[in-house]
């Protein structure tokens, strides 16, 4: 079964932009994106294993299988070259999708990019984990998002993630943060391999948990680049959404592929 997606055709563009979510939320995290992004390229919303009306992946959980559904669904699409936006632990998918198909990857926006936090989010992550079966996982849920996203600025991205989360029920979210868990691996690797793909990190200036990982990662990687936004916390395509919009339709515009036909564009049809 291929995952739960939405699409929209630009009636002259060839360059495709796919849409990453994180945990416990689907695509509608980038409501405000979709209305800006679509008026100038092709975009596909894409939901992942047990989020939105997509099914959940037999056996156990692992990026590399979640990788591989979002490539089954691009080959279904007939979308070979694309530009990749994710949050959270959206750009963690991204991370081994660069790994896995490096060459069809036009450029990669991560927002609040998960590479390394602190070793005290560290010990909370796993003391959680270990209690996961005794509380409610929307406690937990709700505990972490207001962990991430602390601040009175940042409520409006709580409140999407929050609300997202109560669909995807206890099952899937202990899956979810089974994969998390282990997922540090994974930045690590990909910087192992030759990897020229261009990227771009868009960090909250109030993601207190991630940004030490992002610059780190922007450090050791001579084709990243970091884009701090002011007043703005983990999920800054919400929380300074025209900003965002503007900068990284900029950063896809200046990695535009069209010359090389990134996709059969009129053989796909919407879901």
């Amino acid at each position: 079964m291929l995952l739960d997606y939405r699409m929209y055709q630009h009636d002259t563009s060839n360059e495709w932009v796919v849409f990453l979510h994180g945990a416990g939320g689907n695509h509608t995290v980038f409501y405000k994106q979709a209305k800006k992004f679509k008026k100038h390229f092709n975009c596909l919303f894409i939901n992942f294993p047990g989020h939105g009306k997509s099914e959940s992946l037999t056996g156990k959980y692992t990026f590399s299988a979640v990788a591989d559904k979002v490539t089954e669904l691009l080959d279904h699409l007939k979308i070979h070259k694309f530009h990749m936006i994710g949050v959270s632990l959206g750009t963690i998918v991204m991370n081994e999708l660069c790994r896995k198909v490096p060459g069809r990857i036009a450029s990669m926006t991560m927002a609040g990019a998960v590479i390394k936090w602190k070793l005290w989010t560290d010990l909370l992550f796993k003391f959680a984990f270990l209690i996961r079966y005794s509380v409610p996982y929307m406690v937990l849920y709700t505990l972490f998002a207001n962990i991430l996203m602390p601040k009175r600025n940042h409520k409006q991205s709580r409140d999407v993630f929050v609300k997202e989360a109560k669909k995807i029920g206890q099952k899937e979210f202990l899956r979810w943060a089974e994969l998390l868990i282990g997922s540090k691996s994974i930045h690590e690797d990909l910087m192992k391999e030759d990897n020229e793909v261009p990227k771009l990190y868009m960090m909250g200036e109030e993601d207190h948990v991630f940004m030490k990982g992002a610059r780190h990662a922007v450090h050791h990687d001579p084709h990243a680049n970091l884009y701090i936004v002011e007043d703005s916390g983990h999920v800054c395509n919400i929380d300074q959404a025209h900003e965002f919009n503007d900068k990284v339709i900029s950063f896809v515009d200046d990695h535009a592929s069209e010359s090389q036909g990134i996709s059969e564009k009129k053989a796909v049809s919407s879901a």
